[in-house]
């Protein structure tokens, strides 16, 4: 065919493509499978919950809450180190300080929670909003394995927070004594309690926001749902025993998240609902099995919606 009748061709068909050979190639390297995926995910979960590996704006609002968690233990090992230095009574201000390992969780709890709301509709929000589920699922990837994944790293985040600043109290605790060996044998036993209050925490709150988070695509909606959700339950308890209902409002409690966890740090250290909470009149295991029952019922949740979910 000549030049011309192809110029009379691509005139009567319209306009017409080229085709150009750019060497593709079948990919022949190795494949990293299903476990490389899961823990790729996992560890894009755990950075993007502190804004790592984005923009200088996305860290702030993680890197202040992160600080404010990290302050009461800052402000009581400097208070230990004055008492050190000039020779005071250390050990009395310890026992009736107000920041303890029995208190600090409690102490914090607001400052999670505020990042709960602030960095978890980021991790299944943004993937919503741009439409990437496609591709997440197109892989090795299971949707299970996507949800679990997530979770899971932003749950690792959390308890960073929890953990980072009990063990910067604690070797200032240790390390501010003249008798260490002493110190570490005294604060020990406190270490157990330390470790599954924060877990349990951790798991909590991050399995309760990814679960709200998972639900919807905007950040605004997420982040309400989540302060919601933290806040509600506390008011409908109030508003219960104050028209009398004690009974009624003692087993309200078991619906909030910060009050569960009030129960299970009671429990884990051997102390006692106090405060508002005087009133309440249940077992303190109760607490333990609502949380447990909130983390399986979270993940469950989250797992179902994507099972679901049309990507």
């Amino acid at each position: 065919m000549t030049d011309g009748s192809r110029a009379a061709v691509a005139g009567a068909g319209g306009a017409t493509g080229t085709i150009y050979d750019i060497g593709y190639r079948r990919y022949d390297g190795p494949r990293l499978g299903r476990g490389h995926a899961i823990r790729s995910l996992f560890d894009h979960s755990l950075r993007s919950s502190f804004g790592i590996g984005r923009g200088g704006r996305s860290k702030i609002a993680p890197f202040i809450l992160g600080a404010l968690c990290l302050l009461p233990a800052v402000g009581m090992v400097a208070a230990l180190t004055i008492f050190a230095q000039f020779g005071g009574g250390e050990g009395g201000f310890v026992a009736r300080a107000p920041i303890r390992y029995d208190t600090y969780a409690a102490s914090i709890s607001t400052i999670v929670i505020l990042f709960c709301a602030a960095q978890a509709p980021e991790l299944f929000g943004r993937d919503q909003r741009h439409g990437v589920l496609s591709l997440y699922f197109a892989r090795a990837l299971r949707r299970s394995d996507y949800a679990l994944a997530r979770i899971a790293g932003f749950i690792t985040a959390l308890l960073i927070l929890e953990i980072l600043p009990q063990l910067l109290l604690f070797l200032g605790r240790v390390l501010l004594t003249p008798d260490i060996p002493k110190a570490v044998g005294d604060d020990l036993p406190s270490v157990g309690p330390v470790l599954a209050e924060s877990v349990l925490a951790a798991a909590l709150l991050g399995a309760l926001s990814m679960t709200v988070s998972a639900f919807t695509p905007r950040r605004a909606y997420a982040v309400a749902g989540i302060i919601a959700l933290f806040l509600i339950p506390n008011i409908v308890a109030g508003i219960v025993i104050g028209l009398g209902s004690s009974t009624l409002g003692s087993w309200l409690t078991l619906l909030s998240p910060t009050t569960i966890l009030d129960g299970t740090n009671a429990f884990l250290f051997g102390t006692s609902l106090g405060g508002d909470l005087s009133f309440v009149d249940l077992p303190l295991v109760a607490y333990l099995v609502a949380a447990i029952v909130g983390i399986v019922g979270g993940v469950g949740i989250t797992m179902r919606r994507f099972a679901r979910i049309t990507a």
